[in-house]
């Protein structure tokens, strides 16, 4: 039987055989560890890239446009328990501005926000954040104020004002560039007195765009709005012409629309207006008809009045037309006799008579003798041979330029 205290000087002298068991002890946990909890890789996209440093470019002037690198995709390798833990949330993108390079690219760090000594990150495709440059300028923009609706009836928008009318807008000059307007919408909808009211100022380009207002700047952020409202009223319209068309025509007709226009102003003006008379239209000298659209604009009104409808024009017209000469033959026939009695009247036999008529073509062209009635009168005569001028109805616009002598028989 061995010594018992020289079993435990074995024991205790014999190193290298607790260094082994513990090495042993440790693979086996490793092996056993990575059996449960294997090193995976995982993908996680659309992480957004947060810029910093941005005073590195903006101090020297500069605004810029994000071309490529919003959002990044990686691919991390880990524990699987760790990964499973994770979500795009857990993980921050970085572009540092103040490392721009002279190709305006900026590198993107992604680090994770837990376990990050545990994890290996790859960035993928995308690793740099690319921008276009450009320089910043400052334009003056006129306002514009739209309405949005209608006023109550029997209302109409007279005055109104947007303060400022100009807004500074300082942004990229390739943006600015086609800056055209700052609109500030209002609705009058149904509104029967004034309006004082702010509204947001928006920023239009010359193809009727809204410009990003995120990367520009303006000098107000509200413009102060007043609406007036007037009162309508519907008035007459009168036009007249003036002169004479030339030798051997003339005006056969004039008209106009619209007689009537619905007009606004304020109370103390619109109270002694009962029509609107716009300048006369020549027809001096002409030969063929006139036709014109009138624009009714604060030229043509009185001081302080407004269409209360939209824009409308008035419509002029004037026919002119050839004046020309017609022969009408008749016969006894077709004279009507008066204060003739019972008494006999005798026409020379055979006999066809002539007028001359002279007017427009479109008038003379279809006249018969029945439109002019031609008639003599014998009521104070005697019995015995007369001889008598006819007379004939007027025709308007019609000229009879001669008419012939009647000679008869009374008895």
């Amino acid at each position: 039987m061995k010594d018992p205290k020289n079993l435990k000087n074995l024991i205790s002298n014999n190193t290298g055989m607790k260094v082994l068991s513990v090495l042993i002890a440790v693979l086996i946990w490793i092996l056993v560890a990575n059996i449960n909890d294997p090193v995976r890789t995982e993908r996680f996209s659309g992480i957004p890239v947060r810029i910093i440093n941005e005073s590195a470019l903006t101090d020297l002037g500069y605004a810029y446009e994000v071309v490529e690198g919003e959002e990044v995709s990686i691919t991390v390798e880990g524990k699987r328990s760790i990964l499973n833990e994770m979500s795009v949330t857990d993980f921050q993108a970085v572009a540092d501005f103040s490392k721009l390079s002279e190709v305006d690219a900026v590198p993107i760090d992604v680090t994770a926000r837990k376990y990050a000594n545990q994890l290996d990150i790859t960035l993928g495709n995308v690793n740099t954040m690319k921008i276009k440059k450009d320089a910043v300028v400052s334009v003056s923009v006129p306002v514009n104020i739209i309405l949005e609706g209608s006023p109550a009836e029997g209302y109409a928008v007279g005055n109104m004002t947007g303060t400022p009318n100009l807004v500074k807008v300082t942004g990229p000059e390739n943006l600015l560039s086609s800056a055209k307007e700052i609109r500030a919408e209002v609705d009058i909808d149904g509104i029967s007195n004034d309006v004082t009211t702010t509204a947001d100022p928006v920023l239009y380009d010359d193809n009727d765009e809204v410009i990003d207002s995120t990367q520009v700047q303006m000098d107000t952020s509200s413009i102060d709005v007043d609406v007036q409202l007037w009162k309508t009223k519907m008035v007459d319209v009168n036009l007249q012409t003036t002169g004479i068309p030339a030798d051997g025509y003339e005006m056969t007709s004039f008209d106009y629309e619209p007689k009537q226009i619905l007009i606004a102003a304020p109370d103390d003006v619109l109270e002694d207006i009962t029509s609107i008379t716009l300048p006369s239209i020549s027809v001096e000298g002409l030969t063929q008809n006139y036709e014109e659209s009138i624009t009714l604009d604060e030229d043509l009104l009185p001081d302080g009045v407004i269409l209360a409808d939209e824009s409308e024009d008035v419509k002029v017209q004037a026919t002119i037309e050839q004046r020309i000469t017609r022969r009408l033959t008749f016969t006894e026939a077709d004279i009507t006799v008066r204060g003739r009695g019972n008494r006999n009247v005798s026409f020379d036999s055979g006999n066809r008579y002539v007028i001359r008529v002279e007017g427009a073509e479109s008038v003379v062209k279809d006249l018969k003798i029945t439109d002019f009635t031609p008639w003599i009168d014998v009521t104070d005569l005697e019995d015995g041979d007369h001889t008598l001028r006819l007379h004939v109805k007027e025709v308007d616009g019609v000229t009879v330029n001669s008419t012939t002598q009647i000679t008869l028989t009374l008895g």
